[in-house]
């Protein structure tokens, strides 16, 4: 039984692992997240009044 459960551990694990792996390997979900992040920053400036030299 205990052998059982930790193979189920593990396995969980690993589909975990390539779950994120594959999430983490699209272009179009980087570049939207880059643009958010930009926009974040650029909104950021702006409400603390700071300038880029």
């Amino acid at each position: 039984m205990l052998i059982l459960c930790i193979v189920l551990f593990f396995t969980i694990q690993i589909l975990v692992l390539f779950c994120c792996a594959a999430a983490g390997n699209d272009p179009v979900s980087q570049a939207i997240s880059d643009q958010e992040q930009m926009e974040f920053l650029q909104n950021w400036r702006e409400s603390h009044n700071v300038k880029i030299k």
